[in-house]
């Protein structure tokens, strides 16, 4: 039996919430709708979850600020 690692964990929009730093899951659906986050995937039930591997890469690839 495979364990999962960490990059196929499925997350929840409050942990992305937490993941992220957005206070509100309209932000995160806004996102969604520009396409500027990585989209979840459906698990059944109506219910969806974010690949956590995925919001991982989508951070760190975010432009950092320089304060020059």
């Amino acid at each position: 039996m495979d364990s999962l690692t960490p990059n196929t964990l499925l997350l929840t929009i409050d942990d992305v919430l937490r993941m992220t730093g957005y206070r509100s899951r309209s932000s995160i659906y806004r996102l969604m709708k520009r396409s500027q986050i990585p989209l979840p995937i459906m698990v059944g039930g109506g219910r969806v979850r974010w690949r956590s591997g995925d919001i991982e890469h989508w951070l760190k690839s975010l432009p950092t600020q320089s304060y020059r």
